[in-house]
């Protein structure tokens, strides 16, 4: 945390231009908050992390960089292992609920909706760096109460692992078996039995109604 005399330093990312550049101005216009380095991938994330001290990470969660960057859930664990003093804010177009409670149960110190008017980015901000917990956007907190207020109550209904979660993700945004697998490191094998177990657990029988599913559901 940081006292009230005190810049807070903010790395930003996010893989759209225009976001990027809107994020960056309103947060610079902020009292207290500078934009010291911005990136459009995760893997410029890293880089821009390892050249620029912050006490602030904002990134998107779903980034198009190439196919073995990281983005998603791998990328914020990435975050919290090699930052774990750091606060991690989510800024996100994705409402799905498996994904939001995972990224609670990261230890992420706030979500924030895309869709929600951009003030709501600096008061999340501002509560992630005074508050302990998740710091929720209104609509991202209205998303978690519908579904369940805890990863348990959500579970009962919400058949997919995390593994499984980020497997559908990636494939509704258009990637292949094989680029998933080269993306979060695992096997081919092990990618397509568990894009088949979700695709079981859902009752779905073909990838047309898996990307159907994935984008009713809110997964990017």
């Amino acid at each position: 945390m940081t006292n009230a005399t005190q810049e807070v330093r903010i790395v930003v990312a996010d893989d759209h231009p225009v976001v990027l550049t809107a994020i960056s101005d309103y947060l610079d216009s902020l009292p207290g908050f500078r934009v010291v380095a911005k990136a459009a991938s995760g893997a410029g994330l890293i880089d821009a992390l390892r050249d620029a001290g912050c006490e602030l990470i904002i990134t998107d969660f779903s980034m198009q960089g190439d196919v073995d960057d990281e983005d998603g859930l791998r990328l914020v664990c990435r975050l919290r292992r090699l930052y774990p003093d750091t606060p991690v804010i989510v800024f996100t177009m994705v409402t799905n609920g498996g994904i939001l409670h995972q990224l609670t149960q990261l230890g992420v110190a706030g979500l924030v909706g895309k869709d929600e008017p951009i003030p709501a980015l600096g008061e999340v901000c501002r509560r992630a760096l005074a508050e302990p917990g998740t710091a929720l956007s209104a609509r991202i907190a209205e998303r978690l109460a519908r579904e369940g207020s805890t990863v348990d109550e959500f579970q009962r209904t919400q058949p997919l692992s995390p593994r499984e979660l980020e497997v559908v993700r990636l494939f509704a945004l258009g990637l292949s078996v094989t680029e998933i697998a080269k993306r979060l490191n695992r096997s081919v094998t092990t990618i397509a039995t568990q894009k088949r177990a979700a695709m079981r657990k859902l009752h779905l029988e073909s990838n047309a109604e898996l990307i159907r599913y994935a984008g009713e559901q809110g997964f990017a």
